[in-house]
């Protein structure tokens, strides 16, 4: 996970605080009122960068649902990708590490 601005990282501790206290994420009108964000809009456009940076994932059309991906962000799976490459020399698209990248990425197995 790349270092993320503040207001990146007060968003990720409202959400995983608001979601440890109630057993589900908060709303994106929560969160904009929590972290002062101007509009719905702005909370989706963090919540993206969040994602992008490893953060955090939001799964499509589950309102309420954050996962939190810590150390198995993106780097967790390139550093997993490079050590086959170093074991094996190449890399299959059936490795379990590149079957885990996608799941990770959101995509299906080729």
């Amino acid at each position: 996970m790349t270092s993320l601005t503040q207001s990146q990282s007060d968003t990720l501790t409202f959400i995983s605080r608001f979601q440890a206290a109630n057993g589900i994420g908060p709303s994106y009108r929560e969160i904009a009122e929590a972290t002062g964000q101007a509009s719905i809009g702005a909370v989706h456009r963090l919540v993206k960068r969040l994602e992008e940076r490893g953060a955090l994932r939001k799964p499509h059309n589950e309102a309420r649902s954050f996962e939190f991906i810590g150390e198995r962000g993106a780097e967790h799976h390139l550093k997993a990708i490079l050590a086959e490459i170093g074991r094996a020399g190449a890399v299959h698209q059936d490795s379990l590490c590149v079957i885990d990248a996608m799941r990770f990425l959101g995509r299906r197995h080729a």
